[in-house]
């Protein structure tokens, strides 16, 4: 243990931090419980409520509307400014900056300060600007004494050369697997956050007035009205909105499938772990993944999950109507899962290797 580290900021672009962050904040406490936690972070909607955590919060108050790309874009500069300021006045001995477009919010670091990266979306969009956000990354991949993959498919789109070790966002409560069996109607369930809502009118349309299918949306998000305007008149269809992260257990006890699917044409997609993954294993309940990617093609091969092409109503049916008439299909998944769960490793464990970097890159910094 590092008695020397005093001080730790993590840097992000939204309030309340992404439970993945909260985790990492809180597992960095544990393993080095002298130093202080900082958040810096932008209130994007100038209301938010500090919570009772021990963490510090620095956060900057200029409006700008999630989802408008535009109002961000004219906040960025005084984001930046704010950032580099509240660095240099705490002068943390680790900075995490979460995502890739939080390493331009650094202001230039002294020698004996770590700059960990936290890959959460590998940049994306069409090719030539892709590629030049991608020299952005890797210039201040350079400076990173880490980068932490929230993907273990992320490791195969950059450099060895880079330090770099996965991280993936596992469940940190304990799951116990429950007995399976799939019911009438199918309950087909959707967590997190409601957007690319194309995707989830599909999934939508493919049940739509089918009294074989329960189908329920859990969450909110940008897309939440649009989508619930949408569903509002079938009897099937539940849109519930926000649930609190405690109470996942239970929906998933209340699920017989889940749905997992994003747009695969996605440069990210093709290469992101969604956290339902790791939820669907810890739970035991079998998920649907979009095809033409990383995650449904080893879902596929391993035999822990389905794919699908999320652009067609036509396939998405056409899986579900499998589930309906061959029941042992998911219970299969469901036994494979349960078997599966065994051998994977949980995030504490994963995490030793983060603290295990942290503890050799100051016992190799001549000021420590």
């Amino acid at each position: 243990m590092i008695d020397n580290i005093k001080k730790i900021v993590l840097v992000d672009e939204s309030v309340p931090i992404n439970t993945r962050n909260t985790k990492i904040l809180d597992s960095l406490a544990l393993s080095f419980p002298n130093a202080e936690i900082h958040v810096i972070s932008w209130d994007r909607e100038n209301k938010y409520q500090e919570d009772s955590s021990d963490k510090h919060y620095h956060l900057f108050k200029r409006p700008a509307k999630y989802g408008n790309k535009l109002h961000k874009l004219f906040g960025l500069l005084g984001y930046r400014k704010f950032c580099c300021a509240e660095i240099k006045n705490i002068n943390p001995d680790i900075i995490i900056a979460s995502h890739w477009n939080n390493l331009l919010m650094l202001p230039s670091l002294r020698k004996n300060q770590m700059l960990i990266y936290e890959n959460l979306d590998a940049p994306t969009g069409p090719l030539l600007g892709r590629k030049f956000l991608n020299l952005i990354e890797h210039y201040y991949m350079n400076k990173a004494a880490l980068t932490i993959h929230a993907s273990r498919f992320y490791t195969q789109i950059y450099p060895k050369k880079y330090p770099q070790l996965v991280l993936e966002n596992k469940p940190t409560i304990q799951t116990q697997s429950v007995e399976y069996s799939s019911q009438f109607p199918l309950r087909v369930v959707f967590l997190g956050n409601i957007r690319y809502v194309s995707i989830l009118k599909n999934l939508a349309d493919a049940v739509r007035n089918d009294n074989r299918f329960q189908l329920y949306y859990h969450g909110y998000g940008p897309d939440y009205e649009t989508l619930k305007k949408y569903t509002q008149s079938l009897t099937n269809i539940h849109c519930t909105g926000e649930y609190k992260y405690e109470d996942i257990g239970h929906l998933y006890g209340d699920s017989d499938v889940i749905w997992a699917a994003y747009p695969n044409k996605d440069f990210n997609v093709k290469y992101a772990i969604s956290n339902k993954f790791h939820e669907s294993i810890a739970y035991t309940i079998p998920a649907v993944y979009s095809d033409q990617t990383m995650l449904g093609d080893y879902a596929d091969a391993n035999k822990i999950g389905f794919k699908v092409n999320p652009y067609s109503v036509e396939s998405i049916k056409e899986l579900l109507n499998g589930f309906v008439s061959d029941g042992n299909r998911l219970s299969s998944v469901h036994d494979n899962l349960v078997e599966f769960k065994c051998h994977e490793t949980t995030w504490n464990e994963d995490f030793k290797k983060l603290e295990s970097a942290i503890q050799h890159f100051f016992e190799t910094t001549n000021n420590y």
